[in-house]
């Protein structure tokens, strides 16, 4: 009786030990698409009511401020970079000539995330935007998201092209600004 006693609690312990393990391991693995879907809709919703609300396009500032725990340290870092250049250039144009997040075209009257994909800690979303009641065809943005600390933060945002080839991503355009800036100056651009 004490041997099977003994062994029904050797049973009992050893699957609670594997219960808690694949609680754990279930705890560390990359949040699901519904996940960053969330974050992506959350962040579009409140942005293009901001940037309505201001008539303007909005600049990464507001965004940075508001919300900086939405972008990785990396994007945020290059985006206030690129402010303050412009800042110091005044009236010249020396950063971004597009919002950082809907694009040239400025914000649309709302956005709507479709297609999500994930794929090795990051996540795509396709975002249309919804123009005088008509949503895009086709993304008017893609960001792409990294997951991590246990979060999904921005990464970096994809644009397409007006013609469908070649489009560009905000990480390439920072990193082009930077080089302009080193190549002619702030003070040297006409």
């Amino acid at each position: 009786m004490a041997i099977a006693k003994a062994k029904s609690c050797v049973g009992l312990c050893f699957s609670l030990a594997l219960c808690v393990a694949v609680l754990g391991q279930q705890n560390r693995q990359p949040s699901t698409g519904k996940s960053c879907r969330e974050l992506v809709e959350g962040f579009y919703t409140w942005y293009a009511q901001e940037a309505l609300k201001h008539n303007r396009m909005t600049q990464p500032d507001l965004a940075l401020k508001s919300r900086p725990y939405l972008f990785n340290r990396d994007l945020a870092q290059q985006l206030r970079e690129d402010s303050e250049a412009q800042t110091k250039a005044g009236s010249d144009l020396v950063s971004l000539d597009a919002d950082p997040f809907v694009g040239a075209d400025g914000p649309a009257e709302r956005y709507v995330v479709e297609r999500i994909t994930i794929h090795d800690g990051k996540c795509w979303a396709e975002v249309h935007g919804v123009w005088e009641g008509k949503e895009s065809e086709t993304p008017d943005v893609t960001p792409e998201l990294l997951h991590q600390d246990g979060r999904w933060l921005f990464a970096n945002f994809y644009f397409p092209s007006p013609s469908g080839v070649n489009g560009w991503n905000l990480l390439g355009a920072l990193k082009a600004g930077r080089e302009f800036r080193k190549k002619y100056g702030p003070g040297n651009v006409k």
